[in-house]
């Protein structure tokens, strides 16, 4: 893929690519800040951060003059906050761009964090981390989490505790944004039909003046706890059960036969937990596999949930089917249909602007380059069934397997980890 790159004197990373294809154009602005960057006294800055930037800005004082701007030419703004990053992103036509592209830096550099604005959106943010809390399916994620990353900002909610967000404060946001949004960790990225040279002085024009700064150092991923059960016993129709492993670093050789062992394990229909627990056991409606990868650490988990009376079948046909990746390498058949499922997914995602400008940006933040489409096929191809099953010997070990659950007292009383020796156990609070 070709794009042109231009790197700031303060440090900000610029990626543009013109696609004169395209009716569209998408800004997708990466700032490495996420809810890891935080301690236990600020637990949900950089989530109340994205909130707040839409209340106003320096350019646009109100939220509904962000929204009508942008949605009075067709196109949307949106914001995410994750882990390792907060994004900001727009969608427009692609006449719009350099719209897209004021609206959004504007909400990155030139929020205006007025204390009335924040006693308004906390109650907002308070209601959202309720709703987790209550929702058993999401909760059962952060409770693998806590076991996997101990007493560390990766293994906490990214919406942060209740008791911290309602002391947050204007003034706490503004230093946090401040101190973490230094232009040595923002990427910015715009694809679409545009002209490159104009997109570029115009990012330059945006981002240019903001003072250089060194970037705050995050902890490091810790190891995973001892405790490797952890249980909610929570009334419903339903038991919600997560088995997590630590995988590897975004960086680590085996990330990519790790991706490909989670395809084949939880990805899809046509995934082996799909057709074994769902189209042949019919013993859920949701069951998938997923994998993160952070700069120091990463994890893979599979999710299901199942009746309550079937909660330990479930388990046991989950564990099964890892077993037999770790004891049978994959067919030859079997691995065809993997690399082209890998592929197509990559392939499709590049045909639309919004997938090219998180593609651009994504890459750039946490590898400090882009893969090309080629480079990456080439080493989907070179992953061999040999690897996928080493790599499931490896990292998908019984002994190395943490279990989470969120459901009747009965049922998660009776589930634990596999194969633990001197199990430590405790409970949800």
């Amino acid at each position: 893929m070709r794009y042109e790159r231009v790197v700031l004197p303060n440090g900000v990373r610029v990626l543009v690519k013109d696609m004169p294809e395209a009716r569209s154009a998408s800004i997708a602005v990466y700032v490495g800040v996420g809810s890891r960057s935080e301690s236990k006294v600020d637990a949900g800055t950089s989530h109340f951060l994205e909130h707040m930037v839409f209340k106003g800005t320096a350019n646009r004082p109100s939220a509904s003059e962000i929204s009508q701007q942008i949605e009075g030419v067709g196109g949307t703004v949106n914001a995410s906050t994750d882990k390792e990053a907060t994004v900001f992103s727009s969608f427009v036509p692609a006449r719009h761009y350099l719209l897209a592209l004021d609206i959004v830096s504007d909400l990155v550099r030139a929020p205006l964090l007025r204390d009335v604005d924040v006693e308004s959106e906390r109650n907002v943010i308070v209601e959202e981390i309720r709703m987790y809390r209550d929702q058993a399916q999401d909760r059962v994620h952060t409770l693998i989490d806590e076991l996997l990353y101990p007493n560390h900002p990766l293994g906490w909610e990214i919406a942060g505790r209740e008791p911290v967000v309602l002391g947050l404060t204007a003034k706490g946001l503004r230093e946090f944004m401040d101190a973490h949004y230094a232009p040595s960790r923002i990427v910015v990225a715009i694809a679409g039909r545009i002209d490159e040279a104009e997109a570029i002085a115009a990012v330059r024009e945006r981002f240019g003046d903001l003072p250089a700064r060194p970037a705050i150092v995050v902890k490091p991923a810790p190891k995973p706890g001892r405790s490797r059960t952890k249980t909610l016993a929570k009334r419903g129709e339903q038991a919600h059960v997560c088995i997590g492993w630590r995988g590897v670093p975004q960086l680590h050789p085996d990330k990519f036969p790790i991706d490909m062992l989670n395809a084949i394990l939880g990805e899809g229909m046509s995934s082996r937990l799909f057709l074994e627990l769902r189209e042949k056991r019919a013993l859920t409606y949701d069951v998938h596999s997923y994998i993160s990868n952070y700069a120091d650490a990463g994890h893979v988990v599979i999710y299901a949930g199942v009746a309550p009376t079937r909660a330990r079948e479930a388990v046991d046909a989950a564990l099964a089917e890892v077993a037999r990746l770790r004891a049978e390498p994959v067919t030859e058949a079997e691995l065809t249909r993997l690399r082209d499922f890998v592929k197509g997914r990559i392939e499709l995602r590049l045909e639309h602007s919004r997938g090219v400008s998180s593609w651009l940006a994504g890459q750039e933040l946490f590898l400090e380059r882009v893969r090309s489409v080629e480079e990456l096929i080439a080493i989907i191809d070179g992953v061999s069934a040999a690897d996928l099953q080493r790599v499931a010997q490896r990292y998908l070990r019984p002994e190395l397997a943490y279990l989470a659950a969120v459901g009747p007292r009965a049922t998660v009383a009776e589930l634990t980890a596999p194969e633990a020796e001197e199990l430590t156990m405790e409970k949800a609070s």
